[in-house]
């Protein structure tokens, strides 16, 4: 049939129109129905996540931007059926992250892959259709296996890169790190020396059998409940707010639940609404006994907050994290047993092989590290991997791998005034060049001495021509790549 024009309302709101329906092509309207629900409940969890990310950075009101994805995350938990809302979310995250590049955070990075392709799905399928309106549903099964390729892909590389003698080394481990900081924080666990390289262990152990078990749909319940558990535990560790990943990965994990958990969650929601407006009508009603079950209620939920004030210092992490995760584990365990109802879901399929763009430059983004490339935002993450200088600790890929040369020039510093790179050299640790240029070039400091390729070079701010190496540089590049810094002798230990 002929397509109308679309007036500008109509392109942008689809008010109105309704040129096809996916209807015609599900399974049953029951199963269409349940779509449409875990498609808003996606749009509301992926929201909630960049909420997270924004707390963990204090961003909510660092600059116009956050503060326009923080007010478009609430509009869209607000009405999460609206398309519209969703796109300037989604691309709003997208320009904050390429803002921060090349100092993105991975789990950053991921989200705006997977708002890539959604925005890629949506033109694909306004291709199809030909038509500005768009099945939320078709949007859903069209972006979702993408979206659980990059999940794959990236637990693939966590696991991956930790494969290393760094990571092993109970010394050096951030596997013991990050226990004994989660210890000496909430103090509850033994720090024996047998169970901290215990852990080492556990922490591949548990990264390597979530993606298996979530690839199968026999076990994927199980793998989905081992990951909530794992990230629900993460996130408490002092090091870093890590509950924006694991917020992160949470709300991906629902695109691999089955429309069960769609309705539990909305079955859950219906009735603590119920609840709410009976309890409301109940004291609503005026006594003695409502009256001082108010006044209790005030009172303990003031010394609630003081003991929290005392206690925490973080109370986004121990209030707000532990109220969302807690109630998502507890509705996905009760969800479990109303798993079967997809059996003929086929997870990865896509719709057509030009989608599958962001997945393969997710997937090439891991490689880095052992092509030369850049070792940070490439999901290498607290793995005490090394690359850097010829060398590397890793078991299974040789440092000749490397086919760009970036990595293999690097820097010793020797002395500066820059404060940076003085604690480098006192610490003993390395650069690669170029980060070293990038960082000079960046902050101008009045002098640093270095070598490079084995000869001793200084720099003088006051005597730097223009044309001097520190000062070279492709911008592109720079915004782009970003790498860590390395120890001269010794394990490679924890750092980001």
């Amino acid at each position: 049939m002929s397509i109308p024009l679309l007036s500008f309302k109509q392109a942008f709101t689809a008010q109105g129109i309704n040129y096809y329906s996916f209807l015609n092509e599900s399974a049953s309207p029951e199963k269409y129905a349940s779509s449409q629900l875990k498609y808003k409940i996606f749009c509301c969890l992926w929201a909630i996540s960049s909420i997270f990310h924004m707390a963990n950075f204090h961003g909510f009101s660092i600059n116009l931007t956050y503060f326009l994805l923080t007010a478009s995350a609430i509009g869209l938990m607000v009405k999460p059926s609206s398309t519209v809302r969703l796109l300037i979310f989604i691309s709003l995250q997208i320009y904050q992250a390429a803002t921060d590049m090349p100092k993105t955070p991975n789990h950053w990075v991921l989200a705006a892959c997977v708002n890539l392709t959604i925005i890629q799905s949506y033109v694909y399928l306004i291709l199809k259709r030909k038509s500005f309106y768009i099945d939320k549903v078709e949007l859903l099964e069209t972006f979702a296996p993408l979206a659980k390729i990059m999940v794959i892909a990236v637990y693939f590389f966590a696991v991956f890169h930790k494969l290393n003698s760094g990571f092993f080394n109970a010394e050096a481990s951030c596997a013991v790190e990050f226990l004994m900081l989660q210890n000496s924080y909430y103090n509850f666990l033994p720090s024996s020396k047998t169970l901290l390289t215990l852990n080492i262990y556990a922490t591949i152990a548990v990264e390597a059998l979530i993606p298996l078990l979530i690839c199968f749909r026999k076990t994927r319940y199980w793998g989905i409940l081992l990951g909530l558990l794992f990230h629900w535990v993460l996130a408490y560790n002092p090091l870093n707010g890590f509950y924006d990943f694991s917020a992160s990965i949470m709300a991906l994990y629902f695109l691999f639940t089955s429309n069960s958990f769609s309705n539990k969650i909305y079955s859950v929601y219906k009735k603590t609404l119920q609840r709410k407006k009976g309890i409301k009508n109940q004291l609503l009603k005026f006594n003695v006994v409502n009256f001082a079950l108010f006044s209790l209620s005030i009172l303990f939920a003031l010394v609630l907050i003081n003991i929290y004030t005392k206690k925490f210092d973080d109370y986004f992490r121990h209030v707000i994290w532990t109220a969302y995760s807690v109630s998502f584990i507890i509705v996905f365990i009760l969800s479990m047993r109303a798993r079967d109802d997809d059996k003929e879901e086929k997870t990865f399929t896509y719709a057509h092989y030009s989608l599958l763009i962001i997945p393969i430059l997710v997937f090439l983004n891991g490689l880095c590290p052992y092509l030369g490339l850049k070792t940070e935002s490439s999901y290498a993450m607290f793995s005490n991997l090394r690359t850097e200088g010829g060398v590397t600790n890793h078991f299974i890929v040789p440092a000749s791998t490397q086919i760009f040369d970036y990595q293999k020039d690097v820097v010793e510093v020797v002395s500066s005034s820059d404060p940076y790179l003085n604690r480098m050299a006192q610490e003993g640790k390395m650069l690669v060049f170029f980060q070293f240029r990038k960082h000079v070039k960046k902050n101008l400091p009045a002098n640093v001495t270095y070598i490079r390729n084995g000869e001793k070079k200084t720099f003088e701010l006051s005597k730097a021509k223009y044309n001097d190496e520190l000062f070279s540089g492709s911008y592109v590049l720079d915004k782009v790549m970003d790498f860590r810094h390395f120890y001269k002798a010794g394990e490679q230990r924890c750092t980001h």
